[in-house]
């Protein structure tokens, strides 16, 4: 029996491993499909049909309310988070659906440590906006930044960047990814860290 031993101990560890890395790249790899899922899909042109046409939305998470749908699909770094090897990192894709015709597009992320931000691609542009894509901090009542929001249009290249919109690799980072340039890589040129700052 002896002789079994070491041999099964050794298989134990190899599987452990494998198990470990596995939790430890899994976010990543759903990260950067889900951001992939929603590349390209264009708001007030592509249809519902359309959109099923994609794996990724034929299994998301489907919520309806009358004629209005939502399709959700979510990741984060818990495995890493609960060893308290990185800081929690969260990020749903949202694609909504009015009457068979898509609606709007949102990435939100959210990173211990920093406001959270949201990605969406509306039909019309705020009144606010003189950019496009244009970025708005969110702050309430008590002055303290909430969160902030980058909206851009169909017409923006952005609609066709999702896949380097998030960096996937944060989510299996040692540590993580602790600025928005890291975390957020098609955001640099609106400078997000330092609107970040102002709160």
């Amino acid at each position: 029996m002896k002789k079994y031993i070491v041999p099964t101990i050794v298989l134990m560890l190899v599987a452990a491993a494998i198990f470990i890395r596995y939790q430890i790249v899994a976010p990543a790899g759903a990260a950067a499909r889900n951001l992939e899922a929603i590349n390209g899909i264009t708001v007030g042109t592509t249809t519902e049909a359309e959109l099923l046409g994609r794996d990724a939305f034929q299994t998301a998470d489907r919520q309806c309310y009358e004629a209005e749908c939502f399709y959700h699909m979510e990741t984060e770094n818990k495995f890493l988070n609960r060893l308290h090897l990185a800081p929690k990192t969260h990020m749903s894709t949202v694609v909504s659906v009015n009457n068979g015709m898509v609606t709007g597009v949102l990435v939100f992320t959210m990173k211990w440590g920093l406001p959270p931000i949201s990605l969406r691609q509306v039909l019309k542009m705020p009144p606010e906006c003189s950019s496009n894509p244009c970025a708005r901090p969110m702050v309430p009542p008590n002055k303290v930044l909430a969160s902030i929001s980058v909206v851009f249009t169909r017409d923006s290249m952005m609609r066709n960047q999702m896949p380097e919109a998030v960096n996937a690799e944060c989510f299996s980072r040692l540590h993580g990814c602790s600025t928005y340039a890291e975390l957020l890589p098609v955001t640099k040129s609106l400078n997000l860290d330092a609107i970040a700052a102002l709160k």
